[in-house]
């Protein structure tokens, strides 16, 4: 194997191979830059890029996100490898958000390079779970790289959500559910509507993002606190999902008027849906992560096989620490 160099850019990753380059997550001049998803930390720089490669359903939601693109961009399908710069290029589902992608790289010389983005390994009610596939050398997230991160089956994360939210509204109050725009927000809304809850979607953006998951087939039914409909809702009781609490409060108050938007405000109570909630289930949050736990990321580094491990994110170091001691070489870029 010729050397290999991989080098951080920013929050992305530059990788060398003999006289190829390619950008993951980052945009920077060179031949392709390949960008696994749309969350905001793994978008710098766009604008920068010579050439960009990603799934449709990525570039449309950085568009609705209003995110400068590149004037050469390539849509990249599940599956479908192509060729680019003599290397064949493979888009997997990584099953973190809607259109988030692991790229294989195989070069003429036969090696597999593999980078993951971030990942999930287990099925939500909007995304598909990733699946490994054999490679020589592996790309990893580490985010919850460390042994005490194990996650609870989703449909008990699931059930602990929906619990809360009726409970609340038995009591007259309303549950607010902070998550992410892009991902937790369109599955906290697909668990509570379809148990039958009203769904008050708190933020523009989430909106926004929200039409392009309903594009691509993922069936999302909520009122838009931006709707005729908003009032009724928040009169008669309903969840809220919201990106950010302080923004949904500036919109109520201009849907209710101060006083009441007050009143009401006193009796909504915040939940946030996060991986990193796991300290705290069922008091200030719940963890619903788009991440695979450790558990998660050692069993998908097992099935891929490598004979080299680079992880970056979060507990990269520690997680390369815990490859090295099961018989994994490992190194960590951060």
């Amino acid at each position: 194997m010729s050397t290999l160099k991989l080098t951080k850019s920013g929050s992305g990753i530059v990788l060398h191979y003999r006289e190829m380059k390619f950008a993951f997550d980052v945009g920077l001049h060179t031949d392709v830059t390949l960008i696994s998803h749309a969350h905001a930390d793994h978008v710098s720089n766009l604008a920068c890029s010579g050439s960009l490669v990603a799934t449709a359903e990525t570039l449309e939601t950085l568009a609705a996100r209003g995110e400068p693109l590149p004037q050469c961009t390539s849509t990249a399908k599940y599956d479908e490898p192509v060729e680019l710069n003599h290397v064949r290029i493979t888009t997997l589902n990584a099953g973190h958000v809607l259109g988030s992608a692991m790229f294989l790289l195989e070069f003429d010389d036969g090696l597999r390079v593999l980078y993951t983005g971030d990942y999930n390994a287990v099925d939500s009610v909007v995304h598909r779970a990733a699946r490994p596939v054999h490679a020589d050398v592996l790309i990893t997230e580490a985010t919850y790289g460390s042994p005490e991160w194990v996650f609870p089956e989703r449909a008990n994360v699931h059930k602990m959500i929906i619990d809360k939210a009726r409970a609340e509204l038995d009591e007259g109050r309303i549950p607010l559910f902070k998550a992410y725009s892009l991902g937790k927000a369109q599955e906290a809304i697909a668990v509570l509507q379809r148990e039958g809850l009203e769904v008050l979607s708190g933020n523009r953006v989430i909106d926004d993002v929200s039409d392009v998951y309903s594009r691509h087939g993922v069936d999302l039914r909520y009122v838009s606190l931006g709707s005729e409909a908003a009032s009724e809702a928040l009169e008669r009781g309903c969840a809220i999902v919201s990106s950010s609490p302080n923004h949904t409060y500036s919109a109520v108050e201009r849907v209710l008027g101060p006083e009441r938007a007050r009143d009401l405000w006193g009796w909504t109570n915040t939940y946030t849906l996060s991986g990193w909630a796991l300290r705290e289930v069922n008091r200030g949050g719940f963890p619903l992560s788009a991440h695979t736990d450790f558990p998660g990321l050692m069993g998908f580094t097992e099935a891929v096989a490598p004979r080299i491990t680079y992880c970056f994110a979060g507990n990269a170091g520690k997680f390369s620490s815990h490859l090295s001691l099961a018989g994994f070489a490992a190194v960590s870029l951060e």
